[in-house]
């Protein structure tokens, strides 16, 4: 199979890397390309399926012809369920749950981010702003796991042909506070755990990337959505 490029449907480059070292560890000739000509996408969709549709739908490929992949990941945290009127929590809303005003309640101020992965919302929200609300709610919390949710879509405009998954991973515990640099978003307080329900000794951003690749929500769709793919064509 000659090298192919798809369009990845997101302006995060910790998306793009992360999905290129798995297909790097495939072997695969698939390349991912970002279209840097999209901005902000606004996501109205009820569920992350949804949300991949819309992104892909609104995402030019830079290669005519070509196909599209996007993706709506979120955290589900069951113990707070309900919180701040989201049901699951956050769910949905995980890059957008935390506004200024309730980051002002819960820590009093910004924390800086901690990798060159991570990101700042249009709202001013760093991802470490995240990671620390996160762990400020779940005091006192007995029920500290988590799971991650990710709807993916693989889109081509010229045919209208669409190949989706959804992938959820169940097995994560939220740490007490954050560790190590790796990865982006929550990482730095999830803790992988094992068939036992045995918690690792590292998070998430403390493991090699390829480590990551192995056990991510993303990295499981994109190897089923692609298997779907080449079956198909």
């Amino acid at each position: 199979m000659s090298e192919t490029i798809i369009t990845l449907a997101t302006r995060n480059e910790g998306k793009r890397l992360e999905l290129e070292q798995w297909l790097s560890l495939q072997n695969s000739p698939i390349r991912l390309q970002l279209n840097h000509t999209v901005g902000d996408i606004e996501e109205t969709g009820s569920s992350f399926l949804e949300n991949a549709l819309i992104k892909a739908q609104s995402t030019p490929p830079v290669v005519s012809g070509g196909w599209v992949l996007a993706e709506d990941s979120g955290l589900v945290v069951d113990a707070l369920d309900g919180f701040y009127g989201l049901s699951p929590f956050p769910g949905l809303h995980s890059n957008r749950w935390l506004t200024p005003e309730i980051r002002e309640t819960l820590l009093g101020q910004s924390f800086p981010n901690r990798g060159p992965l991570d990101r700042v919302t249009e709202a001013g929200i760093t991802n470490s702003d995240l990671c620390y609300g996160l762990l400020q709610l779940m005091q006192g919390q007995s029920n500290r796991q988590a799971r991650y949710c990710c709807g993916m879509v693989l889109w081509h405009p010229d045919s209208q042909q669409r190949i989706e998954f959804l992938e959820s991973v169940e097995l994560w515990m939220i740490d007490t506070e954050p560790r190590g640099l790796n990865g982006f978003g929550y990482d730095p307080i999830m803790v992988p755990l094992n068939a036992a329900g045995r918690p690792a000794s590292q998070t998430v951003a403390e493991l090699s990337p390829e480590s990551k690749n192995l056990m991510s929500h993303r990295g499981k769709a994109f190897h089923k959505i692609l298997s779907e793919w080449l079956k198909a064509f």
